[in-house]
């Protein structure tokens, strides 16, 4: 006759009872979050988050989901590493106060300014750029990214 189990507590419990010929190996926190209990305890500490807290954006680790406005994107291997690090020395002395990141995904070279947490921000911060530096304005545009947390 097989046995049914609703849980992972009940597989847990019923591979733990005396006699059984199976062991479980399993790290610490999965063990503590197949406890009976456990579980509510972890979604009651995340329901009792703020409503700011709670953005639409999604936090983890100092880095959350946001916008920063994309000023350069190329992929020239003899001149991109060049280009996208010349304007990121233009945009960062206009813009001291917008953090620059020269960031290399095969095959582009990019170059993206700012950690905004709203994409009103970043549209504003992008319209700065394209009045600062109108021979860019093409190309510069508003991208998803993952932001630091101011």
């Amino acid at each position: 006759m097989a046995t049914t189990f609703s849980s992972a507590a009940d597989i847990l419990e019923n591979f733990s009872k005396p006699g059984s010929t199976v062991s479980i190996e399993q790290p610490e926190a999965l063990a503590k979050r197949l406890q009976p209990g456990e579980a509510t305890e972890a979604t009651d500490e995340s329901d009792s988050e703020s409503d700011e807290d709670a953005a639409p954006a999604t936090r983890r680790k100092g880095k959350m989901v946001g916008y920063r406005v994309q000023v350069y994107a190329d992929s020239n291997a003899r001149v991109a590493k060049g280009e996208a690090r010349h304007r990121e020395r233009a945009v960062g002395n206009r813009f001291p106060s917008m953090s620059t990141y020269v960031a290399y995904a095969a095959p582009y070279w990019r170059l993206r300014v700012g950690d905004f947490p709203t994409q009103g921000e970043a549209e504003k911060a992008a319209s700065e750029i394209r009045r600062a530096f109108p021979r860019y304005a093409k190309e510069v545009r508003v991208v998803r990214d993952r932001v630091n947390v101011r």
